[in-house]
C-alpha cells in the first residue's frame, strides 16, 4: 500500500486526538471532575470522557480523512472559506425553502421519476436564487472542492454509512438539498454543471433505497467515488482502516494521551 495513504490516514487520527485533548480542554475536564463525587478515579473519568468524545467524532474523522485525500490530488482545490466550516453564514430564498419542503413531501407520498424531478428541483432552485425575500442561516459544509482544470465545483455531504433511522434519513436528505441551495446562491451558480451536489457514503453497503436523491447521479458510495474522482485505490484505504485501531502508530498516540492524563 502507498505510504502516502498511510500518512494521510494517520494524520487524520492525529488531528482528531489533538483537537479532542488540547491542554485547555484537559484543564477544563480536570476542573469539572474535581468537583464531582464519584468512586471512579478522576483521571480515569477524564480519559474515559476523551475516548467517548472521540467515538462520537468518528464522523468528523471520516470528513477530515476525505479532505486530506482530496488535498492530496493535484487536480483539486479545497474551497477552504466554506469547507469544514461549522458556522458559515448563508442565505436562502423563502421560495426555495418552501420548494424543498414540498419536494420532500412529494417524494414521500407520490410515485415520481426521481431523476427527472430532482433535476427540475435543481433548476427551480437556481431560478429562485434571484428572489430577494431571504432567510439567514449558520450552516456547516462537510467538503467543497473545485476541479482546477474545468473549474467545476463539488459539494460533498459525507456520511460513514447508509444505516440511519427513518427520521434522521429524511433530515439528512433535506439538509443536503438545502445546503445546495445555500451554496448555489452564495457562489452565484447559474447551471447545474457548475456545482454538483453529492451525498457520499464511505462504505459500499446500500442499506435502503433513497427516494429523494438520484442514486445514479448524486449519490456516491466508497468505491464508486474513489474510482470516479481519485487516483488512490478504495480497497487500500478500507483495508488499512480495518486494522487502524491496532497499528503501532495509533497505539502510540493513545498511549501518549493516556500518559498525559495520568499525570494530571
Amino acid at each position: 500500500m502507498n505510504d502516502n495513504i498511510k500518512l494521510l490516514i494517520d494524520k487524520a487520527v492525529y488531528n482528531i486526538i489533538e483537537n479532542t485533548s488540547s491542554n485547555k480542554k484537559l484543564e477544563k475536564l480536570k476542573d469539572m471532575h474535581s468537583s464531582k463525587i464519584h468512586f471512579i478515579p478522576k483521571r480515569y473519568r477524564i480519559f474515559g470522557g476523551l475516548l467517548q468524545s472521540m467515538n462520537i467524532q468518528f464522523g468528523n474523522f471520516i470528513e477530515q480523512l476525505m479532505t486530506l485525500i482530496i488535498q492530496n490530488e493535484d487536480n483539486y482545490e479545497i474551497l477552504e472559506q466554506y469547507s469544514g466550516n461549522k458556522s458559515n453564514n448563508f442565505k436562502i430564498s423563502l421560495s426555495n425553502e418552501k420548494l424543498i419542503d414540498e419536494y420532500i413531501s412529494k417524494c414521500q407520498y407520490e410515485d415520481i421519476n426521481i431523476d427527472i424531478e430532482f433535476k427540475n428541483l435543481i433548476n427551480n432552485i437556481l431560478y429562485n436564487n434571484n428572489d430577494e425575500n431571504l432567510e439567514t442561516f449558520k450552516h456547516d459544509i462537510d467538503l467543497l472542492f473545485k476541479n482546477k482544470i474545468n473549474n467545476k465545483i463539488y459539494y460533498l455531504e459525507i456520511k460513514y454509512n447508509d444505516d440511519h433511522d427513518t427520521g434522521k434519513f429524511v433530515d439528512i436528505n433535506r439538509k443536503f438539498i438545502k445546503t445546495y441551495a445555500y451554496l448555489s446562491r452564495e457562489l452565484n451558480i447559474k447551471t447545474y454543471d457548475e456545482l454538483t451536489p453529492i451525498l457520499f457514503f464511505f462504505t459500499n453497503k446500500k442499506m435502503k433505497g433513497n427516494i429523494y436523491i438520484p442514486e445514479t447521479t448524486n449519490i456516491r458510495r466508497g468505491r464508486s467515488f474513489f474510482k470516479d474522482f481519485l487516483s488512490i485505490n478504495y480497497d487500500d484505504v478500507d483495508n488499512y482502516l480495518l486494522n487502524l485501531s491496532e497499528n503501532e502508530t495509533t497505539l502510540n498516540q493513545f498511549n501518549k494521551l493516556y500518559n498525559r492524563v495520568m499525570e494530571i
